[in-house]
């Protein structure tokens, strides 16, 4: 169904972009390391890959689904790691509250 010839196929493409987004935004509130997003983003892709070839009986073959693949790792990795590196690279508050006398 994967094709940039037909509406559905377009339409379909389309919602594997939004939902690398949207797993991009999962990364930052479930792994929060910037390191590990590539990890988790082809792990994800690569169960995918699997549960694609289990339910269709025969590998992917076309290049359209590749393509729309990888561009998808490669955003999801890319958005997901800048979040994530913008909460690892806030300042560390130094002021807290005051401490008692003891």
């Amino acid at each position: 169904i994967l094709g940039f010839s037909t509406p559905p196929g377009r339409l379909s493409m389309m919602a594997f972009i939004l939902n690398a987004l949207t797993c991009a935004l999962a990364l930052l509130y479930f792994i929060r390391r910037g390191k590990q997003c590539l990890d988790f983003t082809v792990t994800v892709h690569f169960f995918h890959l699997l549960g694609c070839w289990v339910y269709n009986s025969r590998f992917p073959a076309t290049l359209t689904w590749w393509l729309v693949h990888v561009v998808c790792t490669a955003l999801m990795a890319a958005i997901g790691e800048y979040l994530c590196m913008r909460i690892e690279l806030r300042e560390i508050p130094l002021a807290s509250a005051p401490k008692s006398n003891v």
